[in-house]
């Protein structure tokens, strides 16, 4: 009798830390289903966080039904696996994030001739988003730093947008007193392996491949862009914009912690 009143507290913590874990994970996926609902895309960007707000949700929810139909040992493996998967999102979420606050960006020159690439990001019409314009801000300081820098450009046209977002970017460095003999414009791509490519084809077209890069882009975006350059052989220090409101800058990073997952699962490098 003693033993199993010892292990009740154990249980009940047990139990209470499961629920903060799936609580958390419903929380990190509703925001980034919310992110996405708000650019208005198509069906496959909602599908995937769609999926993880139902993996997440359904289980618990309909857990008597299981319960009752599934045999003792699947039900009892099947909610094993469950709990685990929560735990080790919630675990392996919490410590992205301090890997990505933690992460080094090195020193950048600015000095003689430089070339700041700006990573692309969403747009509304003629303007940027918060976002993208955050991350041209943190461009515009460097150029008007040094008046030898040059900017390229790089983004594509996304569902919704009227604009490509190169061309959106290079009418807002523009419109904040940078000639556009300083701008360069890629208007193909449509990811960030996408970016990095454009930025060694326009850098070789301009004979510049030897001309110091800085690689402009929000914080959070920084790590993966530094990985995917030493994957792609694009030599480039690193300047992150900050994202200042927070209902941005989560779903943000849930989005870019699925990044990773998919270049480690699926071994697809974007």
């Amino acid at each position: 009798m003693s033993a199993v009143c010892a292990r009740k507290p154990c249980c009940t913590v047990r139990r209470v830390l499961i629920w903060i874990c799936i609580v958390f994970s419903t929380f990190c996926f509703l925001e980034y289903l919310l992110s996405v609902l708000t650019y208005a895309g198509g069906f496959f960007s909602y599908a995937l966080p769609i999926a993880a707000v139902s993996v997440v949700l359904l289980p618990p929810l309909t857990r008597s039904f299981w319960k009752k139909h599934l045999p003792g040992w699947l039900f009892s493996l099947a909610q094993a696996v469950y709990c685990g998967s929560v735990v080790l999102f919630t675990v392996t979420f919490l410590a992205f994030v301090g890997f990505l606050f933690a992460f080094d960006r090195g020193d950048v020159q600015n000095t003689g001739p430089t070339a700041v690439l700006v990573y692309g990001c969403r747009v509304d019409g003629t303007q940027p988003k918060e976002m993208l314009a955050e991350r041209l801000d943190a461009a515009l300081a460097l150029l008007w730093e040094n008046e030898e820098a040059v900017a390229l450009v790089s983004g594509g046209l996304d569902e919704g947008e009227q604009y490509t977002e190169g061309q959106v970017m290079a009418w807002y460095l523009e419109a904040n007193g940078i000639p556009s003999a300083r701008i360069f414009i890629d208007e193909t791509a449509e990811s960030t392996k996408g970016n990095i490519r454009a930025f060694r084809s326009m850098l070789a077209s301009m004979q510049m491949e030897d001309v110091p890069c800085i690689s402009v882009s929000s914080s959070f975006h920084i790590p993966r862009i530094a990985f995917l350059c030493g994957k792609y052989g694009l030599d480039s220090t690193f300047f992150g914009a900050k994202t200042v409101q927070v209902r941005t800058w989560f779903p943000s990073v849930v989005r870019e912690y699925l990044a990773y997952v998919k270049m480690l699962v699926l071994n697809s490098y974007e």
